[in-house]
């Protein structure tokens, strides 16, 4: 698991529930890292922004019979 800085993570003990920021970016692991309480740990659950998308581009009709 690649954690990038001020990724929150929170262990998934629901009796510890434990969170932590991380400070420094770290290179990629091969697990996700462990509690104190030896539970693993997970990125806090972020829904999707939804936007709108606008153009500004117009779109013309081909010339017919040209």
């Amino acid at each position: 698991m690649q954690m990038k800085e001020n990724d929150m993570l929170r262990c998934q003990n629901r009796n510890c529930g434990c969170e932590v920021r991380v400070m420094k970016s770290a290179s990629a692991g091969t697990s996700n890292p462990l509690c104190c309480c030896g539970t693993e740990m997970k990125k806090l659950y972020a829904p999707p922004v939804l936007r709108e998308i606008t153009s500004n581009v117009l779109v013309g009709l081909a010339a017919e019979g040209n």
